[in-house]
């Protein structure tokens, strides 16, 4: 993030919506790397199995409100599409956690500058 603030000093990628950034979907702002991470890992649940499983994703309430307002609608449409209907399906499920329950958030345990941060993802 450090390194994305010197090159674009004037940029304000946290009050800017992602859909609105310049370069879209390659935009190297921190909003947009989550957006891949969260495309990758649904990758990942599509490929481990064939058979119906449920994920369930847990977020504080400050990325969850990112999630929902800001990711979904920054995806492409095609992984947009899928995860609205992965969500209405309750293949996924995600669940807005307490403040002090943040440490099981799932951006703030692998997220690009979370807190606790992990280089992989959860075992499934």
């Amino acid at each position: 993030m450090d390194d994305f603030e010197k090159e674009f000093p004037e940029f304000d990628w946290k009050n800017i919506p992602a859909y609105k950034h310049p370069g879209g979907k390659d935009c190297p702002c921190p909003k947009h790397e989550y957006i891949r991470e969260q495309i990758n890992f649904t990758k990942q649940v599509n490929e481990k199995g064939k058979e119906p499983s449920r994920v369930t994703l847990k977020f504080c309430p400050d990325h969850y409100r990112v999630y929902m307002d800001e990711v979904i609608p920054a995806m492409p449409l095609k992984y947009k599409i899928l995860t609205k209907i992965a969500l209405k399906l309750g293949a996924i499920q995600v669940e807005q956690l307490k403040y002090m329950e943040s440490e099981l958030c799932f951006y703030c345990k692998f997220g690009s500058g979370g807190h606790d941060k992990k280089n992989e993802l959860p075992p499934m």
